[in-house]
């Protein structure tokens, strides 16, 4: 049987969970963020928590290759970081990890790029 590394997302400002057990995917609770299109059209996006993952469930249409704003479900804040996706060149968005560390993920549908961590960042 293939292990699965299940990760328990919390938003990297305010360190509430964005897990959402009532949404899940492959029996597990899913990743809830806040959306936004180039469009400006906002919604909701629920990603797969476990790593290698891509399975996703969205309430609003996303193009193949547009990039996308991901926001915290409680403080509203864009998860996007200034780090760029070495692949597709898009911005990368950051999710806290609820025992340490985190995971970047590119913001753009399609491009499957992603990192993580299970250190803390740096201060400052």
């Amino acid at each position: 049987m293939e292990k699965q590394i299940i990760l328990e997302a919390v938003c990297p400002f305010c360190h509430h969970s964005l897990m959402d057990g009532s949404v899940r995917i492959k029996g597990l609770p899913s990743v809830h963020l806040k959306i936004r299109s180039e469009e400006n059209i906002k919604g909701n996006i629920y990603l797969c928590s476990a790593y290698e993952c891509f399975e996703h469930q969205l309430d609003i249409p996303i193009k193949e290759k547009e990039i996308v704003s991901l926001c915290c479900t409680h403080c509203q804040k864009e998860l996007l970081t200034q780090e760029t996706c070495q692949v597709c060149g898009a911005p990368m968005a950051e999710l806290g990890l609820a025992k340490g560390g985190f995971i970047r993920i590119c913001s753009r549908k399609g491009c499957f790029n992603h990192f993580l961590s299970l250190e803390e960042k740096p201060a400052g």
